[in-house]
């Protein structure tokens, strides 16, 4: 059945009908931007990249030691979550064939629809980011000549934004003498020499303002999801190994300016 956009600030257009098929299943309106995911339901940008729900697990992927964090991903961009509306793990793509289809269907509805959500994003205090996390280890073998056979290995956190992270509390194997160390600024790593390999865990902790859109992230210091914990098994191969996931953060530092009032 088709429907009318019942959106006031939309209602110059005479009684427009769109069809269910262009209509965001989330917000109900006329799709914009929309998105295309792996198990074909179709949504808003906005829409998808609010709802759905990251998790480490289902992020984390085995990448080149040489391949470094990058700026400015889109939020859609390699990220797979739950699909907001049928639950399973997914992906989403732009799509311009739908979004040119639109255009040309709707004309100016559409355009207004574009000033509208333009003007809904200026207005927001919470906007969702995306942040890219690398997490791995570098190793160097021992020398042969050394009798203790010892690993020079350096553990270490990336981001492809640090101004979000307050810290990182990096965890390692109680037989070490500090195995606990809180790192405040990048490099976020610690180095040390050691025979055997064990699994590090490390949490990384937003600033105040921010917090983590992931089912693993854990309340601390009286914030919501703001402590994302991390573990990395140690690899001595060749010169290490690391894993990259991409992970959504809430900005909600203009609310919490707003508060301050």
């Amino acid at each position: 059945m088709a429907s009318t956009e019942e959106n006031p600030n939309l209602s110059d257009e005479t009684e427009i009908e769109i069809e269910d098929d262009d209509l965001c299943p989330i917000c109900r309106q006329l799709l914009h931007r929309p998105v295309i995911t792996e198990c074909s339901h179709t949504l808003c940008e906005l829409c998808m990249t609010e709802w759905v729900d990251v998790s480490v697990t289902s992020q984390m992927t085995i990448v080149p030691l040489n391949e470094q964090p990058e700026d400015n991903i889109s939020a859609m961009a390699n990220l797979r979550a739950k699909c907001p509306m049928c639950r399973t793990m997914t992906s989403a793509k732009r799509s311009l064939e739908i979004e040119e289809r639109i255009k040309g269907k709707y004309g100016g509805l559409y355009e207004k629809r574009e000033e509208e959500a333009a003007r809904e994003e200026e207005g927001k205090d919470v906007s969702i980011e995306t942040l890219t996390v690398y997490i791995g280890n570098t190793v160097v073998p021992p020398d042969l000549e050394d009798e203790r056979g010892l690993y020079d290995w350096e553990f270490f956190v990336k981001f492809s934004d640090t101004s979000v992270v307050n810290e990182v509390e990096i965890l390692l194997h109680e037989t070490f003498k500090k195995p606990r160390l809180v790192r405040w600024k990048a490099p976020f790593s610690v180095r040390r020499l050691g025979w055997g390999v064990f699994v590090i865990r490390a949490n990384v902790i937003l600033k105040y303002g921010y917090s983590w859109i992931s089912s693993d992230a854990e309340d601390a210091r009286n914030a919501r999801k703001i402590s994302l914990p991390l573990e990395w098994e140690l690899c001595f191969d060749g010169g290490g190994s690391q894993a990259r996931c991409q992970l959504k953060i809430k900005n909600e530092r203009r609310l919490a300016r707003g508060s301050a009032r």
